[in-house]
């Protein structure tokens, strides 16, 4: 029993054209895809390049090899200030 503020006819199911179902299906397609790319390439993502692995020190050799020698510089401790801050 319809109600009697409303017209009767106001409320008939309407469906969808052809073309709008396609407009959805496409936009959600698109969606889908473009949420993949995204998991697959991350935006700002950080690529690492592969290095071949540098091949063993030989007797003598101290650059460009694994077990290679660093040079460290060992500085003093400044000394604390006299006057106490």
């Amino acid at each position: 029993m319809p109600r009697i503020d409303q017209d009767p006819h106001q409320d008939r199911y309407q469906p969808t054209s052809r073309r709008q179902r396609l407009v959805v299906i496409a936009v959600t397609a698109a969606t889908v895809v473009v949420l993949w790319l995204l998991l697959i390439y991350r935006p700002g993502g950080h690529y690492t390049i592969y290095d071949p692995p540098k091949p063993a020190c030989k007797p003598g050799q101290t650059i460009d090899c694994v077990g290679g020698k660093a040079d460290v510089l060992l500085l003093p401790a400044t000394p604390a200030s006299a006057s106490g801050g």
